[in-house]
């Protein structure tokens, strides 16, 4: 049998290290130009952190409570996670019109 922990904890790593890279990324767009676009992007992609760190303590949590609770934190898990990531693009795409209107105006 196949060590299936040892993929959830790289594909777990992984994820850890993506969220990283784009705080960093987003900061330094921040740093470099602060308007609404990059605040929203740092602030998703801060947040998409904050979250995941929050539901792992909750599942931890709702663990000691039984099973029903866990799909109960899983179930409103999948609600809440993407909202972050939809912050990120939406500040993503606000950046990417701006972008493409300055290339417009300089043609």
């Amino acid at each position: 049998m196949e060590n299936y922990e040892a993929y959830f904890m790289i594909g777990g790593g992984l994820t850890s290290l993506g969220k990283l890279i784009a705080v960093l990324a987003s900061g330094i767009l921040l740093a470099k130009q602060r308007n609404w676009s990059t605040i929203l992007m740092f602030l998703g992609s801060v947040l998409s952190i904050i979250v995941s760190l929050g539901f792992l303590l909750l599942t931890t949590f709702s663990a000691q409570e039984g099973p029903e609770s866990v799909v109960k934190v899983n179930a409103l898990g999948s609600i809440i996670t993407p909202l972050p990531y939809i912050l990120f693009v939406i500040g993503l795409l606000l950046f990417a019109t701006k972008q493409v209107k300055k290339q417009q105006q300089g043609n």
